[in-house]
């Protein structure tokens, strides 16, 4: 008898996972109750709303099988301007990456550097974080992960420290928003509240998780500078798994590719100007700058036209991935709607929270968002999806319309780092596995989950 090998079990494909949960979703619309809410056109917010006490029972619309495989394609059809949006920018940082320049001045700039390193994720993780917080940006800095993996290579970190200095922080920085208008913004448009009142709290919430996120993070990187086997990803390959496997040389840059660095810099710096001075915030706009730009440095760094060509399709293959979980996961959402599911459970949840405490009351709202964010990940279509329902059950419950907004938050926005209908996308910019990640941040979320929950205790008792 042959003495084969036990297989070891790898966790499903991004695409396949995501495939799991469009099939859970279309046995939902078979179990659960149809229901749904009128809707309405709110001028003033130029958005549609829900009308809180029009829920009624309607005739049960289970999705059949054809119709889930439909909402494949459908759900890329619903997300196209996110998915073209990503794909410019991922070609655009192709023509870049196909440079080296960004490889070269790390592995020049940083050698012999170490020991301060980690201030440089420190910064980088609070720019992006900013972006999340005033701005409202979130997908747009994905594609930045394989970028900022470099410099974490460099340092002696891993992959693992570059999504959290890009994703996790500005995930963080978009849940608290202190000027986000896409998250609280809305929901305070919403719940009739002034807009972007409660600035100071929410801005010393933003300080505080983020140096919660930072310390976490720290105390890793610093495990796995010193010994890189101690690293989630340590036994695969990823972009930068060249530069993690010895320090390289620095190397010689000619006048010209050290002007090509500095128009690069410059790249970046410009985009940060123009997105906070001059309003540039349209997906398409960004696109068009970085593809713009990026071929300006290709030029001056002696690029001809077949190489700019070739990095541009190589940063298309690189988020191909990234663009088809997007629609998949819009899929999802579709299902739901099909099947008039998504509003059965949100009236379900709200059935459940009158006549509570308001303490248990609040809570439950923070739990509630925090699970309903596995259906609708979207900060945008969360508020205006459970907001008119929300304000007017607060009201009930004894708690403010403001506190309200910030359990919305909490349960909205942090959850985008472990649900996969949320983090599947951003983590396919890496290597790193779901299950992996999951492991990894798991116990920072029970931390988030009991200071976030004292926040929010502290605020109903002060009226917040």
């Amino acid at each position: 008898m042959e003495n084969t090998a036990k297989k070891k079990r790898k966790a499903p494909d991004l695409i396949v996972f995501t495939f799991l949960m469009m099939v859970i979703a279309m046995i939902l619309t078979w179990i659960v109750p149809a229901g749904s809410y009128d809707r309405y056109f709110n001028e003033a917010l130029n958005r549609t709303l829900v009308d809180p006490d029009s829920y009624h029972t309607v005739t049960q619309t289970p999705v059949s099988i054809w119709d889930m495989l439909a909402a494949v394609p459908g759900g890329i059809v619903n997300n196209v301007s996110v998915i073209a949006y990503v794909m410019g920018w991922g070609g655009a940082f192709g023509i870049v990456i196909h440079t080296n320049l960004i490889e070269d001045g790390i592995k020049t700039a940083l050698r012999g550097k170490k020991r301060a390193s980690f201030l440089i994720v420190v910064f980088i993780s609070f720019l992006f974080s900013a972006g999340g917080a005033f701005v409202g940006i979130q997908q747009s800095f994905w594609s930045f992960t394989p970028v900022v993996a470099l410099l974490t290579a460099a340092m002696g970190y891993d992959v693992v420290v570059a999504f959290v200095a890009v994703a996790a922080a500005n995930n963080i920085g978009f849940m608290c928003g202190p000027l986000n208008m896409w998250s609280v913004g809305v929901a305070q448009q919403i719940s009739e509240l002034p807009l972007f009142s409660g600035f100071g709290l929410r801005l010393t919430i933003w300080l505080l998780v983020m140096a919660m996120l930072l310390l976490y993070t720290y105390l890793y990187a610093r495990r796995v500078a010193k010994d890189p086997s101690k690293s989630i990803v340590y036994d695969l390959r990823d972009l930068s798994a060249d530069l993690t496997e010895q320090e390289a040389p620095p190397v010689d840059l000619t006048a010209r590719r050290k002007v090509a660095l500095a128009c690069l810099v410059a790249e970046f710096v410009g985009l940060v100007i123009m997105i906070a001075f001059f309003n540039m915030t349209s997906s398409g706009e960004i696109a068009a700058y970085l593809l713009g730009t990026g071929i300006i440095v290709a030029l001056v760094n002696g690029d001809d036209y077949n190489e700019i060509a070739k990095g541009f399709v190589e940063g298309i293959q690189l988020v191909l991935v990234p663009c088809i979980v997007v629609g998949m996961a819009g899929g999802i959402l579709q299902i739901l709607e099909q099947g008039n599911t998504l509003d059965a459970i949100l009236h379900a949840a709200v059935t459940l929270l009158s006549g509570t405490s308001h303490i248990f009351g609040l809570l439950m709202i923070y739990l509630f968002q925090f699970l309903f964010n596995f259906l609708v990940p979207s900060g945008t279509a969360q508020a205006a999806t459970t907001m008119p329902i929300i304000a007017p059950l607060s009201d009930l419950v004894g708690i403010s319309r403001q506190t309200a907004i910030l359990a919305f938050q909490f349960g909205d926005g942090f959850s985008n780092m472990i649900w996969p209908t949320a983090c599947l996308a951003p983590l396919s910019f890496t290597n790193i596995p779901y299950k992996r990640w999951l492991k990894w941040f798991l116990p920072f979320t029970g931390i988030f989950v009991v200071v976030s929950s004292l926040v929010l205790v502290y605020a109903a008792l002060t009226g917040f």
